[in-house]
């Protein structure tokens, strides 16, 4: 029975670090997906939309697969140098795999929480800001803001000075032929801090406007969050100045 329970145990370990393997692969296989596919995006602009929608996702679920992979392989580890019978290790190597996974999640998902986010928005601003090529193969230069303006049709310089949703753009001009490439970009469309679990994956969902702007007096914008990782929701309002202080600024 003792050597029964005891082979039992060993091939408990096997499938352990086996399971581990196979979770450290997925990690790699994930993070390997990600990169490769931002290689085969050549325009910086789409590279730039697809990390800012698509990064977190994909950096959560390699961290989530390697940190399954960190609980197996400690349990395995540990399991053979427990001082009990056989007999009951196992259930006591489950509660032992367990508590890894929420000492390896806690540990890494707070570290997570306060270095992931600066190493996003600075990828973001480093393919934002790396100089285009013109047709053709020129250096392109990146405008001021007040050098960009000009360029910019009425509709665009609105929705760039819009309290609702407001729009960024990048004008970028090759000065040894003309051409010229304008850039949009959404401000609102990156993650903010989520007040429940503290990852920035809260982002908005929808937009109402309470109060109209007048000519005279400012409105309410009530913008609706919404967490992708907890699905916590929250409101938030924004004052929208008066008509008569939107005209000026045009």
């Amino acid at each position: 029975m003792e050597t029964s329970a005891h082979d039992f145990i060993e091939t408990w370990d096997h499938y352990l670090i086996l399971g581990s393997y196979v979770f450290f692969g997925i990690a790699v296989l994930i993070f390997l997906y990600h990169e490769i596919k931002l290689l085969t995006i050549s325009d910086n602009k789409e590279r730039y939309d697809y990390v800012n929608l698509h990064e977190v996702k994909f950096f959560w679920y390699a961290i989530l697969s390697g940190m399954i992979g960190v609980a197996l392989f400690a349990t395995a580890e540990l399991t053979p140098l427990l001082p009990v019978d056989d007999t009951v290790k196992l259930y006591i190597s489950i509660f032992l795999l367990a508590c890894s996974f929420v000492i390896v999640y806690t540990l890494l998902s707070s570290l997570i929480r306060i270095l992931y986010p600066r190493m996003l928005e600075s990828r973001l601003r480093s393919i934002r800001n790396k100089p285009r090529k013109s047709s053709a193969g020129n250096t392109m230069r990146k405008l001021s803001n007040e050098e960009g303006s000009v360029h910019l049709e009425t509709n665009e310089l609105q929705q760039h000075q819009s309290e609702i949703h407001s729009v960024e753009y990048d004008v970028w001009v090759d000065e040894k032929t003309g051409e010229k490439k304008i850039e949009k970009y959404m401000p609102y469309q990156h993650a903010e801090k989520c007040g429940e679990c503290g990852y920035y994956t809260m982002k908005i969902a929808s937009e109402e406007i309470e109060k109209q702007p007048t000519q005279t007096e400012d409105g309410l914008l009530l913008e609706h969050y919404r967490c992708s990782y907890c699905k916590h929701r929250e409101a938030k309002e924004v004052v929208i100045a008066a008509l008569a202080s939107n005209v000026k600024n045009l």
